[in-house]
Formats: C-alpha cells, structure tokens, sequence
C-alpha cells in the first residue's frame, strides 16, 4: 500500500502560487485603499470649499452699497476681504443735509419695520448715501453717525413714521437720491493667510483695513489647503457698480492637498444694494 502526500517540489511550488496570488491581492487592496482615501480627501475638501464660499456668499449679499475692502499683500502672503454688513434699511422724509444741523431722522416703513430693524446688541451706525469706503469707515465723515434709539411709533395713515435719534446734532454730506438710509452692523473680514481662509468679526471699524497682522485676532477657521497666493493669484476681486451692472465681488480659490491635483472655485457674488 503506497502512501500519500507532498513532494518537496509539490510543496515548494504551492508556496510559490499562493504568494504570487498574495502579492496580487495585497496590491488590488492597496490600490482600492488609496483611491478611497483620495475620494474621501477630495470630498472633505469640495464640502469646506462650498461651505465657505456659501457662507461668504450669503453674507456678501447683505453688505451695504460701497462698504467692500479688498487688501492683498504678497510679501505677507496674505489677502483680505471687509465689508459691513446692513441690518436695517428704509426711507427717510427729512434728514440733516449739509450746512443743516440736527439729531433726528424722519424715516418712514411699514408698521413695525422700522422698531425691529434696530434690535441689535451694539450701537449701530446710520448712513445716508455712502459712495466710497470711507463713508462707512472713517469716523469723521459725515456719512456716519451712532443712533442712540427712536422716539414713538406715529401711525400716520398706512405709513408708520418715527423720529430716528442720533447721538449728537450731525450734518450728512448729500442726499440720497431715493432718500434711502441704512444701519450698519459690525464690520466683518475674510483673509487667506497661510493657506487658512478665516473669518473675522466684532472688531470695530478702523479707517485702514484691518488684518491678522494689524488689528484682527481669533478669526474662526472657514477653511484651509488654500496655495494660490503663493503662485501670485488674487484671491479677492471687487469690480465697483456701473450704469449697466451692480458691483461684483469675485472669488478665486486654489485648493490643494498635492499640488499636483488641484481643485479651483471661481465664484461670483453681484451686491444688489444701492446707496
């Protein structure tokens, strides 16, 4: 009776097939690894890249008329955008207007719009006609003015009126064409600064545009792999209203965890407001 089992040769082989089959299956793994971890990469960066430029989006949209800052320093490596963004608006039917002097508005709204729009926890400012930066900025341009509160409410008819009360007797450089005022809130800035988009607010307003290196601190991180300004592309673009088309505020982001896969956000965001 002859016995069974392996030759040496039979074992030797078998060793070698299942390693080769080892080998094969361990790099189809490591392959389908990697591209999972690429995936999951890219996907991580597309959702912060969207959420930050809708989060800037959506803000942008309420800045008020000629209130955006925009400030690149490649020395610096760095790039800002400042705009104040409005939380009350209407229509005034008599204001101080230069050489006059007084510390009351007439505005006018429809009922309970003009009490609500000035629900804010800091002093906001009042603006009539802003046309450059420093009409929002400057704290000596006759443009601005803190508001103290309001007087009562007067129905008059279907218009509700009410006197605004400014904290000294001011003196506004012109009308506004629609006789349109605004109150500012706090201004708020966006800077790229070592790859990290940050988000900056409660600040205060300063007549040169603030940044991490000046004034601004504990900005809240919206996003970060950003490499364009070290390649000499703006981030940050502002193109002022014209007869034919509102002011434009465009977006450029270079995102990148290789640099040889890049992922770009070319956004536009139209400011519908006018003085």
């Amino acid at each position: 009776m002859s016995s069974r089992g392996f030759t040496l040769i039979e074992l030797v082989t078998s060793l070698v097939l299942l390693s080769i089959l080892a080998v094969s299956v361990a790099s189809y793994i490591g392959v389908a690894a990697r591209m999972y971890v690429d995936v999951t990469e890219r996907e991580q960066l597309l959702a912060q890249s969207r959420f930050a430029i809708e989060r800037l989006s959506r803000e942008l949209r309420n800045a008020a008329p000629n209130s955006i800052r925009i400030l690149h320093s490649d020395s610096a490596n760095l790039a800002c955008l400042e705009f104040t963004p409005f939380i009350g608006s209407g229509a005034y039917t008599r204001a101080p207007i230069a050489p006059a002097q007084s510390n009351q508005v007439d505005v006018i709204g429809a009922e309970g719009f003009v009490s609500t729009s000035f629900a804010s926890p800091n002093q906001p400012r009042l603006v009539i006609y802003p046309t450059q930066p420093s009409a929002i900025y400057d704290g000596t341009n006759p443009a601005n003015i803190d508001v103290i509160g309001l007087d009562a409410n007067e129905p008059d008819g279907s218009v509700y009126t009410a006197v605004l009360e400014l904290a000294d007797p001011h003196s506004f450089s012109q009308h506004s064409p629609e006789q349109r005022w605004y109150l500012l809130g706090n201004p708020v800035s966006y800077c790229v600064i070592q790859g990290q988009l940050r988000r900056y607010v409660d600040y205060g307003f300063y007549v040169e545009q603030p940044t991490p290196l000046t004034f601004l601190a504990n900005g809240v991180l919206m996003a970060e792999n950003i490499v364009n300004l070290s390649m000499g592309e703006l981030v940050f673009r502002y193109d002022a209203a014209v007869l034919n088309r509102n002011a434009v505020v465009n977006t450029f982001f270079r995102y990148s965890r290789n640099l040889s896969d890049d992922t770009f956000f070319n956004h536009e965001v139209h400011i519908l407001n006018v003085p």
